[in-house]
């Protein structure tokens, strides 16, 4: 009969290995990447707020976390402004047939062929220009050529 000691050193050598840790870290994001998820978060809890979409930067800043000025709508990445496409209330438009997620804001131009793209529902991914080009953009506004 093993010890209760043994046990709990039994079990905790093969959880490890495992992935038996619990909940699993997330990795800590870019700076262009959280600064539009800020963005985001800010723009969702706003149109929330105004009940109705926000359409400049001074509806979103009492919902933005932290420092709300105007060096967060210029990425860190590429160093231009953000493209935000205002006024788009993202929990009215329907979930589109091949991807569920729709533009709300992205870097102008990114480095080395990719950019950071805010989609709704909340999401920071990071797009070549292949994926940029096939993403689902709200009604009433053309993807970037």
């Amino acid at each position: 009969m093993i010890p209760r000691l043994g046990w709990i050193a039994l079990l905790a050598g093969m959880c490890g290995p495992l992935g038996c840790a619990g909940k699993p870290v997330d990795q800590p994001r870019a700076p262009a990447e959280e600064q539009l998820y800020k963005l985001g978060k800010a723009y969702g809890q706003a149109a929330y707020r105004l009940k109705r979409a926000p359409t400049s930067f001074e509806e979103i800043k009492p919902n933005v976390e932290g420092p709300s000025t105007d060096d967060l709508l210029r990425s860190a990445n590429d160093g231009e402004k953000f493209v935000i496409l205002w006024g788009v209330d993202y929990n009215k438009l329907p979930p589109g047939k091949d991807d569920v997620f729709t533009v709300a804001a992205y870097e102008k131009n990114g480095v080395d062929g990719t950019r950071y793209v805010l989609r709704f529902p909340l999401q920071v991914s990071r797009m070549n220009n292949e994926d940029f080009k096939k993403a689902v953009f709200p009604p009433g506004y053309e993807r970037p050529r």
